[in-house]
């Protein structure tokens, strides 16, 4: 049984989503003239289950047709109604009731659908997909739910995205510990990293900020590939990933998880929520701590094969919920140390070279969004989203000192409403960010103070059938370097049931950190070298297609997407690696592009059991030493395999992941040692595991990563010489640890309420 209400006091915030400036003010105005001819409203609204949880993945149809949608990760849909007055709408959910209403074209509705009894006869089994890509998107977006963070350890960011394919995660070094990430086939800098739609992982952070967000905290993931939305900023060149933590409101009551490896790496999380009697007001607590104490050289090079880390941080928020008004606010902090480096200087032993490396971080945050809708205008609203941070890292790198700074704020103005009906919506905007940067390695410093103001207007047409699009331009004006225009395009068609085609296009810039985003380089002797000192922005086009096509064999789930991006830079900060004795920081002088096909493919062959297939074809290269060569570290090839079983009864969850590297260009290396590199890396792959056990309130997992135990074996350089001209630490293509085996518990506390049916 289920029930259903309106929603016409529903609060949903809304808050997502030059060269050639007259064509693109061309095109929005014909657009707009040409596409306003077309009228129909869609039936919106949200799914819950009997706690007020959203239910991801939900069916969503029309009875008697083939016309449906599923919920996102907010449990939120949209589909279009047929032709008649009033329609009978259908949701369904694997272990519930499956439950049918009468709807009418433009109805808001809330629907609640319940679990079936424990007493039921029939057993059945509640899930939701872990990773998938919806199809009513207009760019393209996958979702990451907690059920895909399940499939791994997932201690951090960094981790989530072990089980994906469209995100590689590598390591920058052999000492440091930093991890990067890589989509599109370039660095995760040109990847606008927010937090619930607000600046995060970016400037000094970039090092080490993957590791800053704790993967218990995480509600989903959403990866957009290509050209975003305006409102969201310009930093986004070759798409944005956006995190969205736990709320409060959807939350259970308690939750903690343990986590311990065999290497001595242990962390524990735990996240509070509270729901106040009103059922307006909500808070939550969310703090995380590991620390890793344990000195491992398992290669004999007398590095580090892992640093020393303890860390810790929280999120503290508050979310009022009011009929026409919402606002959500609260602080972030970390402290994080570590250390690397070799053995003497860990043993204070002076009878041989001591290079150690170590880095402190003090980090703190705060946030603000502010929503106000219109009494009987539930399509207009006012928006404001407000955040800053300071980030404070001092360290060393060898006989080196480092020093970063960065204070920042962040404000953002959204108006939305529509153009005669709800086909044609608009978002009308400013923005205002401000970055106070300091940052000095040795000798040489960079310093500079950023004002940008901007302003942005993006229109969205819906045909509510099968066409959308997305038309967006913003001006910015950088205080240092001038205006930056920035149109973006988004296309959506569904040219038969099931069968999407997507096109984007767009302009994204950024300033870059010289240091902070390329701490592995520091780990070297090379000489650096600053070709010119005045830094410039990179700024790049991205356009591309994708095809995604949604089916059923046998009565189950089935689908692929293939998608093309190209990724061109009319300027670009490159490290120039060519030199063995060198590394250069230049302006880009000549061409630079990155070209990615990839192609997904996932199937439900029988129940419970999940197969995920990827491959992926990249063709990276920019100008280095006045020649245009392939980038180093980026594999042409990659293959992507993840199997997942879930058993009928006991409670058992199986996951096994397969990650197949091509080979990729190293750069030019001398080693006195004798060591023979070669010029290209050889194919290797990367197999991961673990099972899961849930129990009523607790599940306990087990896992292991790199079960094949492949690793690169001389990671450093002449590491025996770490002051000599050749050491050099940064050259890392493959994982430098072996297998790791590891364990952890989770434990959830839910409310005690009375059902409503």
């Amino acid at each position: 049984m289920g029930y259903i209400v309106a929603l016409d006091n529903l609060f949903l915030l809304k808050t997502k989503n030059s060269d050639n400036m007259k064509k693109w003010l061309f095109l929005f105005g014909m657009s707009l003239l040409v596409l306003m001819a077309y009228s129909q409203n869609p039936v919106t609204g949200i799914v819950l289950d009997d706690k007020d949880m959203p239910m991801i993945g939900a069916n969503v149809y029309w009875a008697d047709s083939q016309t449906g949608t599923i919920t996102d990760t907010a449990g939120h849909f949209s589909i279009i109604p047929p032709d008649t007055q009033k329609s009978r709408l259908v949701v369904s959910y694997i272990g519930f009731v499956s439950d049918t209403f009468l709807v009418a074209s433009g109805d808001r509705i809330k629907i609640t659908i319940s679990a079936f009894s424990e007493l039921s006869t029939i057993v059945f089994e509640a899930t939701a997909q872990g990773a998938f890509i919806s199809s009513n998107t207009v760019s393209l977006t996958e979702y990451l739910t907690q059920k895909a963070f399940r499939k791994a350890a997932c201690c951090n960011l960094s981790e989530s995205f072990e089980t994906n394919a469209s995100i590689d995660v590598s390591f920058t070094d052999a000492v440091t510990g930093a991890k990067q990430i890589q989509m599109l086939g370039l660095d995760g800098k040109y990847v606008q990293l927010t937090t619930e739609l607000l600046p995060s992982i970016r400037g000094l952070a970039a090092p080490f900020g993957l590791s800053y967000i704790a993967g218990t905290w995480l509600e989903s993931i959403q990866i957009s590939k290509g050209a975003g939305s305006v409102v969201n900023g310009f930093e986004a060149v070759t798409g944005q990933i956006n995190i969205e933590l736990r709320k409060p409101q959807n939350d259970k009551r308690l939750h903690l998880n343990a986590y311990a490896n065999h290497m001595g790496r242990t962390e524990a999380n735990a996240v509070f929520s509270h729901r106040f009697k009103k059922g307006k007001w909500y808070t939550s607590l969310l703090w995380h701590g590991d620390i890793f104490a344990t000195k491992i050289d398992h290669n004999d090079d007398s590095f580090l094969d892992i640093p020393l880390v303890k860390q810790t941080s929280f999120v503290h928020r508050w979310q009022y919920n009011g009929e026409r008004i919402e606002t959500i606010f609260g602080i972030k902090g970390l402290a994080e140390d570590r250390e690397g480096g070799n053995l003497p200087f860990f043993q204070n032993d002076t009878l041989f070279p001591m290079f150690g490396f170590g880095m402190q971080t003090w980090r703190a945050e705060g946030f603000w969004k502010f929503g106000i809708f219109f009494p009987g205008q539930d399509w207009k609203s006012i928006g404001i989203q407000a955040s800053g941070f300071y980030h404070d890292q001092r360290g060393f790198f060898g006989l080196r000192d480092y020093k970063g700074k960065q204070a920042n704020a962040f404000f953002n103005l959204i108006y939305q409403s529509i153009i005669v009906n709800t086909q044609h919506k608009f978002k009308v905007g400013a923005t205002f960010m401000f970055d106070q940067v300091s940052e000095m390695y040795d000798t040489i410093q960079f310093n500079r103070t950023e004002y940008i103001p901007g302003i942005y207007l993006e229109y969205t047409f819906d045909n509510l059938q099968n066409f959308s699009l997305i038309l967006g331009g913003r001006i910015d004006y950088h205080s240092l370097y001038g205006f930056f225009p920035l149109p973006r395009l988004n296309l959506r068609w569904e040219i038969t049931k099931g069968l999407v085609f997507r096109v984007s296009g767009g302009r994204g810039w950024r300033v870059p950190s010289v240091f902070a985003e390329n701490t592995a380089v520091l780990v070297s002797q090379r000489q650096l070298v600053l070709t010119d000192y005045s830094v410039k922005p990179e700024v790049a086009w991205n356009y591309g297609a994708s095809l995604q096509y949604n089916f059923s064999v046998r009565k189950r789930n089935a689908g692929f997407v293939i998608d093309f991006f190209r990724t061109d830079f009319t300027n670009q900060l490159l490290t120039d690696r060519e030199t063995p004795s060198s590394i250069r920081f230049s302006n880009l002088e000549g061409a630079s592009f990155s070209n990615v096909l990839q192609f997904s493919f996932h199937i439900e062959p029988v129940k419970r059991f999940e197969i995920q297939f990827a491959y992926k074809w990249q063709d990276v290269c920019a100008t280095l030493s006045g020649n245009l060569v392939r980038l180093p570290f980026v594999s042409e090839h990659k293959g992507f395999i993840n199997l997942a079983y879930t058993t009928p009864k006991w409670g058992f969850t199986f996951d096994f992941t397969t990650k197949i590297n091509g080979p990729s260009r190293l750069p030019e290396i001398n080693d006195p040692s004798g060591e023979v590199w070669r010029k290209y890396t050889p194919w290797y792959p990367v197999f991961t595991a673990q099972i899961t056990k849930d129990f009523k309130i607790l599940s306990w997992y087990i896992g292991c990563e790199n079960i094949g135990g492949y690793k690169q074996s001389h990671p450093i350089v002449s590491p025996q010489n770490p002051f000599g001209n050749d050491f050099d630490a940064s050259l890392i293509w493959a994982p430098i640890i072996g297998q790791m085996f590891y364990t952890g518990l989770r434990f959830d506390l839910d409310y005690k309420e009375r059902k409503v049916h």
